[in-house]
């Protein structure tokens, strides 16, 4: 098959583009201080391949673009962009170095980590670490991210999944009688889907370079790297497939979050090449899930909006939603995983979810039109900032309960960066544009950030130690092992009796170890999960276990006290952890 780009062939060059809409094009060679290119050499649609116009040449020269009768052409092929060191990528200048010929970087040999075992943080490369209050050299940069990967690992996570960082460009024009823009988080945007962000390099002559160095250095850290590819809705199929190869071969990029559904889920889950590479969309078919290459262990997984809508919504306490909430925290996936979420990019901040009942986008020149509508959020009685010290107190109890159900939710929990120490972007629910403070991490580090990092690594150490809470098989709600109970069942105030009313807002969850193999011999500690979203406080029976007793591990309300009977009387808005006693495994005992 013809090979897109511009490529060493032998004694020449030979450069290859994808052109639908046009009559005619030309490749520009230009050196690199120059304006106005040293050659221009006219192009032939290739008589095999439609569309796709083809040359060779052998002119030393160090930058070229293609040039049509519809204006300049943006190669997204290109290994590396060369453009306005403002934007990182300018549509006028879409101008791409001559590569000496695609080589991989170095990597080593490790084993891939599967989604049971996966603990996913999101983050914006430049947004992560460009506030002073990061501390890291270079901010902003593939650098500074690689500074942050021992952070990033003594929290417990083990994947970063990156937004759009290959070379996209910045600049919206001017619509509808909108000034012209900020494209800061890339989504939507123009972009050369091969190289990465050049802006996002300390060094703009060795993008390549650090973006290998950062992969390389998460991998030595048992950190796998994810990107969340946007992809062009008129980008033919084919080069959407080559593009996520290139970046697994080339780079050593782990999986990728495919964010729109232009892609062909068919070619992407089927392509033999893609069978070791973790995909990520909104959702996969039956057809696709079920093992379409002879898969061993799952390597497509879906993540949409519907786990973090019947979470928050049940965390607020509005109606009707218990069943949902129980059956989206136990439902890790069949043939396919699932990754789940409370807060993404897109929409609140999991700070401002308890702190905003209604957007604040104002800073987008839009008129507060744009971003989600309905964000299924609550501000604890004001809304914005305030210094009442019992508001303050509810919205750091629900903090510690949207993160206590993501980390012992079945499934794969992604995390947005920031989210584990309370990071605000002051209610904008969608600051695509805002490369400021509104739309940055800012690293806070006063006694409220310290208290949610603690109880963020406190849950994922607790996720880590027991299997349970990430099973490796399809929880069916049934015995079949005859064990005494169900490998997962739901109660309510009283054991054995689930609530789903359309009023209720109380639930207990069992989560039985002896379906929880730990290595391959060993089972897990059992648990027993009770919520309690009602303003109202509520007395929970203990369901009787084989005899088994209950320790208190973990509780988001410092006044729920356990003292060994059967029933344990829960604040409002709080979650509370039992471990059953005399288990395997250690059971570790946190202040909540």
């Amino acid at each position: 098959m013809l090979k897109l780009g511009v490529y060493k062939n032998g004694w020449k060059y030979t450069a290859a583009v994808y052109a639908q809409s046009a009559r005619s094009c030309s490749l520009r060679l230009f050196d690199s201080s120059s304006e106005e290119p040293k050659a221009v050499i006219p192009m032939h649609e290739d008589p095999v391949y439609s569309y796709i116009y083809t040359c060779d040449f052998d002119i030393d020269a160090a930058e070229y673009d293609f040039e049509t009768d519809l204006g300049v052409l943006n190669d997204p092929y290109a290994m590396r962009m060369c453009g306005d060191e403002t934007f990182g990528f300018d549509r006028r200048y879409s101008r791409a170095a001559i590569p000496s010929g695609r080589r991989g970087f170095k990597d080593f040999a490790r084993e891939r980590t599967e989604y049971s075992d996966l603990i996913i943080y999101k983050l914006h490369v430049r947004g992560f670490t460009i506030h002073p209050s990061s501390g890291a050299k270079n901010g902003g940069t593939f650098r500074a991210l690689a500074q942050k990967l021992d952070y990033i690992g003594s929290m417990g996570f083990n994947a970063i999944l990156l937004m759009p960082c290959y070379d996209f460009c910045e600049v919206m024009p001017s619509t509808y009688g909108q000034p012209a823009r900020l494209n800061f988080w890339g989504y939507g945007a123009e972009a050369s889907y091969f190289a990465p962000k050049t802006s996002y390099a300390s060094d703009k002559k060795r993008v390549c370079e650090e973006f290998a160095a950062m992969v390389y250095a998460a991998h030595s850290k048992g950190i796998e790297v994810l990107m969340e590819m946007d992809f062009a809705a008129d980008m033919p199929d084919i080069m959407m497939l080559e593009a996520l190869r290139f970046w697994h071969e080339v780079y050593h990029v782990d999986g990728f979050r495919l964010m729109n559904s232009s892609v062909s889920a068919k070619l992407m889950a089927t392509d033999p090449y893609m069978k070791s590479v973790k995909l990520i969309g909104e959702s996969w078919s039956e057809e696709l899930s079920v093992d379409p290459v002879k898969r061993a262990r799952p390597v497509l997984a879906g993540c949409s909006d519907d786990y973090m809508i019947a979470v928050r919504s049940f965390l607020i306490g509005r109606e009707g939603g218990v069943k949902d909430f129980a059956h989206k925290i136990s439902d890790n996936g069949n043939s396919s995983a699932r990754v789940n979420y409370v807060a993404d990019h897109n929409g609140f901040t999991l700070a401002d979810v308890y702190s905003y009942d209604v957007r604040h986008n104002e800073a987008n020149n839009e008129k507060n039109q744009d971003g989600r509508e309905i964000n299924y959020s609550w501000n604890c009685g004001v809304e914005g900032p305030t210094a009442n010290r019992g508001i303050g107190r509810l919205r750091m109890k629900m903090l510690k309960n949207a993160l206590a159900v993501l980390f012992m939710s079945q499934g794969t929990p992604l995390l947005m960066a920031g989210d584990e120490f309370g990071n605000t972007h002051y209610g904008n629910n969608n600051p695509y544009c805002c490369d400021n403070e509104q739309g940055w991490v800012v690293w806070q580090k006063n006694a409220a950030a310290s208290e949610i990092r603690r109880f963020t690594k406190e849950m994922t150490s607790l996720r880590r130690a027991h299997r349970i809470f990430s099973n490796i098989i399809t929880l069916r709600g049934s015995d079949y092992i005859h064990s005494g109970c169900p490998d997962v069942s739901f109660h309510g105030t009283k054991a054995w009796y689930p609530d789903y009313g359309y009023y209720s807002r109380t639930l207990g969850m069992l989560l039985n170890g002896e379906y929880a193999i730990t290595n391959h011999v060993k089972r897990d500690t059992s648990f027993y999960v009770t919520f309690n979203m009602h303003w109202e406080a509520h007395e929970f029976d203990l369901p009787t276990i084989n005899n088994k007793g209950f320790r208190l591990v973990l509780s988001t309300d410092r006044s729920n006290t356990y003292d060994g009977g059967r029933t344990c009387v829960m604040a409002p808005r709080s979650i509370c952890i039992f471990a059953v006693e005399k288990c395997e495994g250690p059971i570790r005992q946190t202040r909540g």
